[in-house]
């Protein structure tokens, strides 16, 4: 009788794992890219009768979530990741190169080469960008108003911003009149938000007088006057003119807070990217407001340069997410179909248009849906002239410090400080011989 148990069980479970459908691939993305992810895996699934492990997670922590999985072989076999860190998992070896799709997949050539440039390291190309951005100066419409600040708003130079700001301030009352991100809690946004946007403009564009590395002399820039501008400008938003507090740097969910602020007419200027025409109200693309109720509420417009002499006079960096495969996928072949079948024209092009997302592909920036949006059509305009991270192995951390450096600003500290611990961290991280500094 037991016997005869036993063999039934035995050959249900073997009906039930003949019937089920196969777990060929897995993937990892943050929830935020849930609109673009999730109609690929229903796509990739109804074209092979795989079932796909979706492993979706916060935002907040991503990046690092990644990083650990992939050094604890524990990451799925499809992986987004931040465009900036793509150079430092390619050169220890946990994502697979994807050229070959180059020759078997009939939508690669529609990419634009410098933004496959970004997702590259050595030569090879080791992930897909979702999308591009730029970034700018997002304002209010209703504040500008009420302060008697003509609109639409063309500052010149920092002063012309730091201006602006000091009249919404004296005129509204409101506490953050302009907000650059800062402080080490908002992570790479007061990188790439705040303190790149107004490095680039701060000196002439020679060599790294207004970078983070001189990738010429294959050193990062320890001290110059450039840096020493860009914490001068902290200084006036936060000790000097005290333009915004130093709390929602630190909020429990900065996002949030930030957009709260800005669209309840309680923030005057945001230093911040193109995703925020729909992330001012949700990332995600669900419930916007129409494009006139926007229009009302908010404006862009290009960072200013400081002014200085030779200096750019506006500037910008690009960025972006991309997904690529793990080194160590058992079925590499069935993670490249699930990677194709995400970013397929239809999908990816639904999402990038919806999203007010910018192109990354000529397919899609080039379509009727894409040039028909106004805002995306301007934005995409300004891509023309971007540069990107010092996206160098060792970026990671140079970008922590560049986060602690204004994290010190917003504590109270001087330039001369801050300055002096930022280079004394590179030099303890990298060795003195690969810091350089510039009188």
């Amino acid at each position: 009788m037991l016997k005869r148990t036993l063999l039934a069980s035995a050959a249900a479970l073997a009906l039930l794992a003949a019937t089920a459908p196969a777990q060929a691939v897995s993937i990892m993305y943050a929830e935020w890219l849930a609109s673009l992810v999730e109609p690929g895996i229903a796509n990739y699934e109804a074209a092979t009768g795989e079932k796909v492990e979706a492993i979706k997670l916060p935002g907040d922590g991503y990046v690092e979530r990644v990083a650990l999985d992939l050094s604890a072989g524990t990451a799925a076999d499809v992986i987004q990741m931040d465009s900036f860190v793509v150079s430092e998992l390619a050169s220890a070896g946990y994502v697979q190169p994807l050229d070959d799709l180059a020759t078997t997949w009939d939508q690669y050539g529609a990419y634009m080469k410098g933004l496959l440039d970004v997702v590259s390291y050595d030569g090879h190309v080791y992930a897909l960008p979702t999308d591009t951005d730029v970034r700018m100066l997002w304002y209010n419409l209703e504040l500008f108003k009420q302060a008697g600040i003509a609109t639409p708003w063309t500052p010149k130079t920092w002063d012309d911003v730091l201006a602006a700001a000091q009249t919404i301030k004296d005129k509204t009352g409101v506490e953050n009149a302009f907000l650059i991100p800062a402080g080490t809690k908002q992570g790479e946004a007061a990188t790439m938000q705040g303190f790149y946007m107004a490095l680039l403009g701060a000196d002439v564009p020679e060599a790294g007088r207004n970078r983070l590395r001189d990738w010429a002399a294959g050193k990062w820039v320890g001290d110059s006057p450039g840096l020493r501008r860009t914490l001068e400008l902290y200084k006036k938003v936060y000790q000097d003119q005290k333009l915004a507090g130093k709390a929602i740097n630190y909020a429990t969910d900065i996002g949030a807070a930030v957009r709260a602020e800005m669209t309840g007419n309680k923030m005057g200027i945001l230093a911040s990217g193109s995703w925020e025409y729909a992330c001012l109200w949700d990332c995600n693309g669900v419930n916007l407001p129409s494009t006139a109720e926007r229009d009302a509420i908010v404006a862009w417009t290009p960072w200013p340069g400081s002014g200085e002499p030779g200096a750019k006079t506006t500037t910008n960096i690009s960025g972006g997410w991309a997904i690529g495969i793990n080194a160590k996928a058992a079925d590499k072949a069935a993670a490249e179909k699930l990677l194709t079948a995400i970013f397929d024209k239809g999908n990816f092009g639904d999402w990038t248009v919806k999203n007010k997302r910018m192109a990354v592909r000529t397919d899609i920036s080039e379509s009727p849906a894409y040039t028909a949006d106004a805002y995306l059509a301007k934005a995409t305009s300004m891509a023309a002239d971007t540069t990107g991270r010092d996206t160098y192995p060792g970026y990671q951390r140079v970008s922590a410090f560049v986060q602690q450096m204004t994290a010190a600003i917003l504590d109270g500290a001087s330039v001369d400080d801050a300055i002096a611990e930022y280079k004394a961290s590179l030099i303890d991280e990298f060795g003195e011989e690969n810091v350089i500094t510039y009188e």
